[in-house]
């Protein structure tokens, strides 16, 4: 018989849990058939991840519940989506604004530096590709 229940992961006073869908008498973090989702309560507010479609599969196929797990499906049925997509949003803006100003300050320091050195670079190639043509000159008239 198929249950769904939580698999304990993460470091001593630092859970993270995977809901899973494992055979009712394999151990607690021992083999399992898929992970639905996960569940991160030590995080400011807590954190779940639930692919519904999938839970709802599983029990269409005769797995049971659990009462935990019963409880974050109830939880993750009632919070409004729109809230759930935003919070992140909000953490991962800070981030985000600090990479592009880092990445803006390396493009603009990269351009002077790429300025200052084609100057240099572009007066031999120039003078080598007019030599180039001289070259090639004296052939085409010696063709001819």
């Amino acid at each position: 018989m198929l249950r769904i229940r939580l698999s304990r992961h993460g470091a001593k006073k630092d859970p993270h849990y995977r809901v899973v869908v494992a055979e009712k008498k394999s151990p607690r973090d021992g083999r399992f058939v898929e992970i639905v989702g996960h569940y991160h309560p030590t995080m400011k507010p807590a954190q779940l991840e639930l692919n519904l479609d999938r839970i709802d599969y599983w029990v269409g196929h005769g797995a049971q519940l659990s009462g935990t797990v019963e409880s974050l499906v109830k939880r993750a049925q009632t919070q409004p989506k729109e809230a759930s997509a935003e919070e992140p949003a909000q953490e991962a803006a800070p981030k985000e604004a600090a990479a592009k100003k880092d990445e803006a300050g390396a493009q603009q320091a990269k351009p002077e530096k790429a300025e200052e050195a084609k100057p240099e670079k572009a007066e031999p190639d120039e003078a080598a590709s007019e030599e180039k043509v001289d070259e090639q000159a004296p052939e085409v008239a010696a063709e001819t």
